[in-house]
């Protein structure tokens, strides 16, 4: 007789980038383990992948989770963990507060700070995707050409992210930019698909860009909607209050 299957309960949940609800279920052990082998890596963008592989574990096959925007990744994530494990993170946050200037400082290594850690309590509900206001998904050129752009996926991100000092920092805005290009449109209404012209091509229209289009598209990127949360800080040994803000996977289980 073989063993008494576990019923796994459903969710479904709202994805900014996905029109329709998307189906998903708490990870398992199976799925833990996955975590914990990609912890002990120390590698990043192993984590990375296997956050992607569990998505696309827990949406049943349902989701392309590798063309996702970073932002519904992490949000996606973030509820799945609370469903899986709890709803509440604790995090401990060191006090930076200043509380002797250089003249009174005791030694070489004392900076004057507190250093005193707290423990903060997040609750994952909680956690929304924050939009800016002066964002946009279309760039206006200084030439008048319209260009609407896609957000980037965390597997974009990773593979750019993961060259390291490789390559240049301007070479990895212009592979940012490739990736996000999606059409450009003429005064006459003329539109073109970028995807149906080659890197090469798309690279050549990137380099003849005014400077002044290149901060278009960097605030593009700067505005674009995030996972971010205010918390609360109070220091109950010097009483110094702030305000945390947490952006990010990462964030979130420091």
């Amino acid at each position: 007789m073989a063993l008494p299957k576990i019923v796994t309960p459903e969710y479904t949940i709202q994805l900014k980038s996905v029109k329709h609800p998307v189906r998903y279920r708490p990870y398992l052990v199976k799925e833990e383990k996955l975590f914990l082998t990609a912890k002990e890596s120390n590698d990043p963008n192993e984590m990375d992948r296997t956050i992607l592989q569990v998505l696309k574990n827990c949406t049943f096959g349902e989701l392309n989770v590798d063309t996702l925007p970073t932002f519904d990744v992490e949000y996606l994530f973030l509820q799945l963990r609370a469903k899986s494990v709890n709803n509440i993170v604790d995090l401990r946050y060191e006090c930076r507060n200043t509380l002797r200037d250089e003249t009174q400082r005791t030694s070489s290594t004392d900076d004057g700070r507190c250093h005193h850690v707290v423990t903060l309590h997040v609750n994952l509900n909680d956690i929304a995707i924050t939009t800016d206001d002066a964002h946009a998904a279309v760039v206006t050129l200084q030439s008048g050409l319209q260009v609407e752009m896609s957000y980037p996926s965390m597997k974009t991100v990773q593979s750019i992210q993961g060259q390291g000092d490789t390559i240049s920092t301007a070479d990895k805005v212009s592979q940012m930019l490739l990736a996000a290009l999606k059409t450009i449109t003429t005064a006459d209404g003329t539109v073109y698909e970028v995807r149906d012209y080659t890197d090469a091509e798309r690279l050549e229209f990137i380099d003849q860009l005014r400077v002044e289009d290149l901060r278009a598209f960097e605030n593009f990127f700067a505005t674009m909607p995030t996972v971010r949360h205010d918390v609360p800080f109070h220091c109950d040994k010097c009483a110094h209050d702030e305000t945390v803000t947490l952006q990010g996977i990462s964030a979130f289980f420091m």
